[in-house]
């Protein structure tokens, strides 16, 4: 017994916690990070988390009006300068460890604003999963829009980014990915657009939109449907849905609509290098279930077959409309054709590349796209909207 006492006893000196640790309700924890142009200098914005102590048990009054955040702003020479300035209003040191959101204004991002993020990979206390946005507006009433759901205006923004299986509308980007994309054999990158919008008289964010990045600059902008084109030629679609309406193929009138749920897409690339000239050939597989049919028409093979098709050239025709806008408007290449370009050629490829993003707005780009809908639901008739009701019907009216 006293042999296993003496054992227990140098354990607990083990307990006693971090000399230097740091209360929570002493710190400025920094969930949101915003940086624009003004005057010469970098303007700082950061999303404080609102510490509550004993008192204050349910929140009080915040920055933005969401009651548990602060809201700070500050112009300075880098970033490393703004945060020990903060200190002056915030009373506290700041710690970015729980920073989870970046939003770089548009006037800073048509300069090479590459050279500002340097800190958040040089100094470990940055987070390389956080994520990257582009707004046309000041990144501080982006911080600071009301919320729906979180007490953090970037808690909302980032959990909307976790929701891609639902919805093509939109891409995410995370610090290390935007490197890894900027750093590779071509160094051009996106990042999604975020704006605000009126919502029953409050400002809410909505993702809405593609930033093009060319050698550490903004040079251009995909808007909605161009960015759903983006998502597939990158292999990123992870669900979403087609609506079928107002169709030739299905010979659909203006009321009539058929959806289309996306359960899997795969995108394939392939092309072909000979000396500057490259064509490409895409191969789109998409896989889905009908999701709703407000048609009286019943389901059945040649039915399928011609809604099948329908999904088929509405794909095709938002990545063609986004590689025209690629090509012949930014001429920038972020399709993914040259990355593929460059792992197919890799000995040829260093003759090339100063010169790849007009080879690629000279590229012959063919698309191929096939639609298998696997599942048609529970039901295969449509609701009898215009049936003649029976002549000896008891009810006439």
């Amino acid at each position: 017994m006293m042999v296993r006492i003496l054992t227990i006893i140098p354990l607990l000196f083990l307990l006693t916690g971090c000399w230097s640790s740091q209360e929570l309700d002493k710190s400025a924890l920094v969930h949101g990070i915003g940086l624009d142009k003004s005057d010469g200098q970098l303007r700082i914005s950061v999303e404080i988390i609102k510490p509550t102590g004993p008192s204050e048990q349910g929140g009080g009054e915040g920055g933005g009006g969401n009651g548990q955040n602060i809201l700070l702003e500050r112009d300075a020479d880098s970033l490393i300068q703004g945060a020990r300035e903060f200190i002056k209003d915030a009373k506290r040191r700041l710690y970015f460890e729980h920073t989870r959101l970046w939003v770089i204004g548009e006037e800073l991002a048509k300069d090479n604003f590459i050279d500002y993020l340097d800190e958040s990979r040089r100094d470990q206390m940055f987070r390389l999963n956080s994520y990257l946005f582009i707004t046309e507006e000041k990144p501080i009433d982006i911080l600071g829009t009301s919320t729906l759901y979180e007490d953090l205006s970037s808690a909302e923004i980032v959990s909307a980014l976790e929701q891609t299986q639902y919805i093509a509308e939109f891409t995410s980007v995370k610090m290390y990915e935007f490197y890894k994309l900027i750093e590779g054999p071509i160094p051009n990158a996106y990042l999604p657009i975020i704006r605000t919008k009126k919502e029953k008289g409050k400002a809410i964010t909505s993702i809405d939109g593609t930033a093009v990045i060319n050698t550490y600059k903004m040079v251009g902008k995909l808007n909605t449907d161009e960015t759903v084109g983006l998502n597939v030629l990158l292999n990123k679609v992870k669900g979403g849905s087609k609506t079928v309406s107002r169709s030739k193929t299905v010979s659909l009138n203006d009321k009539e609509k058929i959806s289309v749920e996306i359960k899997k897409l795969e995108t394939e690339i392939n092309p072909t290098l000979d000396g500057n000239q490259l064509e490409a050939y895409l191969k789109i597989e998409i896989e889905g279930t009908l999701a709703d049919n407000t048609t009286n028409r019943n389901i059945n093979d040649q039915w399928i077959s011609k809604v099948e098709e329908e999904v088929s050239n509405q794909t095709e025709k938002s990545v063609r409309l986004t590689l025209n806008k690629l090509q012949k408007v930014i001429k920038t290449d972020i399709s993914g054709i040259g990355l593929e370009t460059y792992r197919k050629y890799p000995k040829q490829w260093k003759n090339v590349q100063s010169e790849w993003n007009e080879i690629f707005s000279n590229a012959d780009i063919m698309i191929d796209v096939h639609t298998n809908i696997t599942h048609q639901g529970l039901i295969n008739k449509s609701v009898e909207k215009n049936h003649k009701k029976p002549y000896n019907n008891p009810y006439k009216r």
